[in-house]
């Protein structure tokens, strides 16, 4: 898994086991149909790529302190790019985890998709990101949307005129420090990296491959 992806499961896993948060979820019906459908789709653009390219599959067992065992993660790949990662829960066979990498020509990822769900929790995924990336001379940077179209957060890492450059954003820094966040959108390094990169996912919303 991505270091990206990791920082944002780490916090919805320790909600596992939360009534009050398995409550409030289970009660936002709106909410459980939309991030659902982000996972039946994202599923259904996986399954749409390993058949219309020739693909390698790896596959691992992994788990957590509680449940070593937890899940089987298969990882897919085509002319060496991983295109696709799932995990299945091992004693149910559910969907835990998936991630869809959409790339260029050029074999970077363009866009990516993940939803996840928390061990032995099914209501609805606890995690759902649509990353939208940009390439700017040694600069990458990509802003990740939730299933609601919710911008969580956004991130450039590389070298502007030979100065390194490391910019994060996350949702509390969004919601909370909106002039803060306005004076960091005004400076040379944040410009170059988002130049051209959408504050929305528009039609991203719905998970669709390179072409579509």
């Amino acid at each position: 898994m991505n270091p990206r992806t990791l920082l944002l499961l780490l916090g919805p896993l320790l909600l596992y086991g939360n009534p009050v948060f398995s409550q409030a979820l289970q009660q936002d019906q709106t909410h459980v149909a939309t991030w659902n459908r982000f996972a039946d789709q994202t599923l259904a653009l996986h399954r749409q790529l390993i058949d219309e390219q020739n693909v390698e599959r790896q596959t691992t067992t992994g788990g957590y302190a509680h449940l070593p065992e937890f899940y089987r993660q298969e990882s897919y790949f085509h002319d060496g790019e991983l295109i696709s990662r799932v995990q299945w829960e091992i004693e149910s066979g559910d969907l835990h985890v998936i991630e869809v990498f959409i790339r260029d020509d050029q074999g970077r990822v363009v866009r990516d998709y993940t939803a996840a769900y928390l061990p032995e929790y099914h209501n609805a995924p606890t995690q759902t990101l649509v990353s939208l990336h940009t390439y700017h001379g040694d600069l990458h940077a990509f802003r990740s949307f939730d299933a609601s179209g919710e911008l969580v957060v956004e991130r450039c890492t590389g070298t502007l005129d030979g100065e390194s450059v490391n910019i994060l954003q996350d949702l509390d820094q969004i919601f909370q420090a909106s002039q803060v966040d306005e004076e960091l959108r005004q400076t040379r390094e944040y410009r170059h990296c988002f130049e051209g990169l959408p504050r929305e996912p528009g039609e991203y919303l719905h998970p669709k491959g390179k072409d579509e």
